[in-house]
């Protein structure tokens, strides 16, 4: 049995103006990163564990080659998706 993938709304919200201007920058590439997405998805609810340390609470996983991380917690049995992080946006 996996994990389940939950995605908080502010994550959700940064996911969602990422696809708006990949779209505006060529049609279809809005979708390309969506599906790299749900890759990382399945990816988590496989195995969270192996992905980086940001601390002692916080992981990352990259969505290459879109330059994202999606930064999660886990808890129990559920992977919490917490940030769509743009690896520009320093710290990380």
């Amino acid at each position: 049995m996996g994990y389940s993938i939950e995605v908080q709304s502010e994550a959700l919200i940064e996911m969602r103006e990422a696809f708006k201007w990949y779209e505006l920058q060529k049609a279809g590439l809005g979708y390309e990163l969506l599906t790299i997405v749900e890759s990382c998805y399945q990816k988590l609810s496989e195995n969270p564990q192996y992905y980086s340390m940001i601390n002692h609470r916080y992981r990352r996983i990259r969505t290459n080659p879109f330059p994202y991380f999606l930064i999660y917690e886990i808890e129990e049995s559920r992977v919490i998706i917490i940030s769509f992080f743009h690896v520009k946006r320093g710290g990380s």
